[in-house]
């Protein structure tokens, strides 16, 4: 395949973790609405992960039956209405109608990205494009909390035009990604009763513990620069950006990264993210927790591609439902995270966000030790 078919496959998932960029909206919002419960406007940033956990499972059953371009093209048309749809309604209960729809266009076209990426490409470019995936995501999460942010200086309710983006990827999508041919779904069709591999499961549980542990980053990293004494909120927004900039450096070198480590992917990368926690609980100033931010979003965003490399090398048409237990499993650990580190956070003995993230860097190295010694273990009973 070109380039140009590439990118434009690769453009769709500038959209992917855009649910949460209009976080910045919620106060101009709350005054806009002085009579809506304020958690309920705050929801407004969550809901679409909550629904795009209920899509992600139909998502491949309707590709299969429409076809897999034409679900991604309607997905992506559904995100674009959705995301700008706010401009043009003073109802906060249509606002907030269009969140849940913004999530349902993602959960259609997410785990397909992952499906056009195995049938259209193989080995060490499959994985290549795996990682720029995940790159791509980081990119767009960046590219669009920008814009809303510019736009926001005029007026919040334009803000919401940052989704626009959708327009243009969606006819890059048209132009050059070809459709795929069904008879390849027929020969998968053949193996997809087979049981799901038991490791997968092993993966989701992994990855609602990881991704949570990733999101106190983002809750807690502002409360952990003003406890410290050395920064303030822009600060915090600035690192939030350099976090970004990890996981884009890691989505784009991800090919080679997986093509030299192998099966030790995994605990290197849990090994680093530890290390970078243990770090941030430590700077004493922004220029040491800014090199810790960026390891982090380094780290994190090599775990993620490598779990579902792996299960999109499967030769059978399982990965398309491990995938879709991957998207699931992160779709909860990040739309539950401040629950879950609230809670974690009252089991230790003192309050103070620096404990927050010793304790994950605790907890990071132990899975670190925990899959190194399963992958020596696992080397040693194949060389039997």
């Amino acid at each position: 395949m070109n380039k140009t078919t590439k990118l434009s496959l690769l453009s769709v998932s500038l959209l992917v973790v855009s649910g949460g960029a209009i976080a910045a909206n919620i106060p101009v919002i709350m005054i806009a609405y002085p009579t809506i419960n304020p958690t309920l406007i705050e929801l407004i940033t969550t809901i679409p992960s909550l629904f795009i956990i209920l899509t992600v499972p139909f998502s491949h059953r309707f590709a299969k039956k429409f076809g897999y371009k034409f679900s991604v093209q309607l997905g992506i048309i559904i995100v674009l209405v959705a995301g700008i749809s706010p401009i043009f309604t003073s109802s906060f209960w249509l606002l907030f109608l269009s969140r849940i729809i913004f999530g349902i266009g993602v959960g259609l076209f997410n785990p397909l990205l992952f499906a056009l990426a195995k049938k259209l490409y193989q080995g060490k470019e499959r994985s290549s494009i795996i990682g720029f995936q995940s790159a791509f995501e980081g990119i767009g999460g960046m590219i669009i909390t920008f814009t809303v942010g510019q736009l926001l200086r005029m007026n919040w309710r334009l803000s919401f035009l940052a989704y626009g983006l959708a327009l243009p990827i969606f006819l890059l999508f048209t132009w050059f990604v070809p459709n795929v041919s069904r008879e390849t779904d027929e020969n998968e069709c053949k193996v997809e009763n087979e049981r799901i591999p038991s490791v997968t499961y092993v993966y989701v549980a992994l990855l609602i513990l990881v991704v949570t542990i990733y999101m106190s980053v983002t809750v807690k990293i502002t409360s952990l620069l003003l406890e410290k004494g050395f920064g303030n909120a822009t600060d915090g927004s600035n690192l939030l950006a350099l976090v970004g900039l990890g996981a884009m450096i890691a989505g784009v070198l991800f090919g080679s990264i997986v093509l030299r480590t192998k099966k030790w992917t995994l605990p290197i990368s849990f090994f680093v993210l530890g290390a970078s926690l243990f770090m941030i609980a430590q700077s004493k100033n922004l220029m040491s927790i800014s090199f810790a931010v960026i390891v982090c979003g380094f780290s994190f965003r090599t775990f993620i591609p490598y779990l579902f490399n792996e299960v999109n090398q499967e030769k059978n048409g399982n990965s398309e439902k491990s995938t879709s237990l991957l998207l699931i499993g992160f779709n909860v650990g990040a739309a539950f995270a401040p629950v879950s580190i609230s809670l974690f956070g009252k089991l230790l003995p003192t309050k103070e966000n620096m404990n927050l993230f010793l304790a994950e860097g605790i907890i990071m190295m132990l899975l670190a030790f925990s899959t190194l010694m399963i992958n020596i273990k696992t080397k040693k009973e194949s060389s039997l």
